[in-house]
């Protein structure tokens, strides 16, 4: 098999979005996958400069070759690779796990690879989401220099919006704001539509009445940043209104509560940054949210 530009190892949703972005900028792609179907599916999509071809065979053909399988088989593929004679020196070797980083691909770099992770971050609902929004998706790598810039190169031809490097052993604390900003943002979301079950508001109803506050408080937090987008009682130092919320939870879920008090805390931070509150205020407003 020819050598190629890019090498996809998994043709899951991240492995497919990847391959079709590279064959838009007419990169030559292979796709390897366990199930040859499923990396002729990838392999169709990503155009006439993508091949399908067993894992090994990608693997060996890749001048930069990405992992994108889950967080779990990284490191075992990465070895049995290593362990088959695959790998060849002087290869860019990297995976697209937020959370790992580039140590897991030891075995490769004891081979003579360059070793390094991309991250797109991003949600993958589905291959064509995920291609069409990719443009405003900011990139996140780590690595050996040669994989670091090569990964960069990468990004930037795929056509993100921006690309990042990451400090070494900084990977887990950035996958956890990720985390934050995304699944906890659902969490969120979830017990608000609680509340307003309680209060007898319908789940359909509590969500289409939230969509509005929630994308003009997403708006805003991005344009002005946290702290300047700040309302609400904690924003203005109403006490009352907390101590309010709390009794009227009394027999709501002790896990939501202990969420609202623990956000309150937070947020007491945010307005004395914002400055609408003072310190008595803010001292009077962790009296009531800090558990008895």
């Amino acid at each position: 098999m020819h050598l190629c530009d890019l090498s996809i190892l998994g043709p899951g949703h991240v492995g497919s979005t990847l391959a079709v972005l590279a064959g838009r900028a007419n990169l030559r792609v292979a796709v390897g996958g366990r199930r040859i179907e499923r990396a002729r599916q990838a392999a169709l999509h990503a155009g006439n400069h993508a091949v399908a071809c067993t894992i090994d065979q990608a693997a060996a053909a890749g001048k930069l070759v990405l992992l994108t399988v889950g967080d779990p088989a990284i490191g075992p593929l990465c070895s049995d690779l290593a362990r088959r004679g695959v790998w060849r020196e002087g290869q860019i070797v990297a995976h697209c796990s937020g959370l790992l980083d580039s140590q897991v691909l030891a075995p490769a770099r004891q081979a003579g690879c360059h070793v390094g992770s991309l991250h797109p971050l991003a949600t993958f609902p589905t291959v064509s989401a995920a291609v069409e929004t990719f443009d405003y998706t900011w990139c996140f790598v780590e690595g050996d220099e040669p994989a670091a810039a090569a990964l960069e190169d990468l990004a930037r031809r795929l056509g993100a919006a921006r690309c990042l490097r990451l400090s070494e052993g900084r990977k887990p604390l950035y996958h956890a704001s990720a985390v934050m900003a995304c699944n906890y943002l659902a969490t969120l979301l979830d017990a608000a539509e609680e509340l307003a079950r309680q209060a007898g508001v319908s789940d359909h109803q509590a969500l289409a009445a939230m969509e509005g506050l929630v994308r003009s408080t997403v708006d805003n937090v991005l344009t002005l940043g946290p702290a300047a987008a700040l309302t609400g009682p904690i924003a203005r130092g109403d006490v009352q209104a907390v101590r309010i919320h709390l009794d009227s939870m009394a027999d709501i879920d002790p896990t939501l509560v202990a969420l609202y008090r623990q956000a309150g805390l937070r947020t007491i931070d945010l307005a004395l940054k914002k400055g609408t509150i003072n310190q008595a205020q803010a001292h009077a407003l962790r009296e009531v949210l800090s558990v008895d």
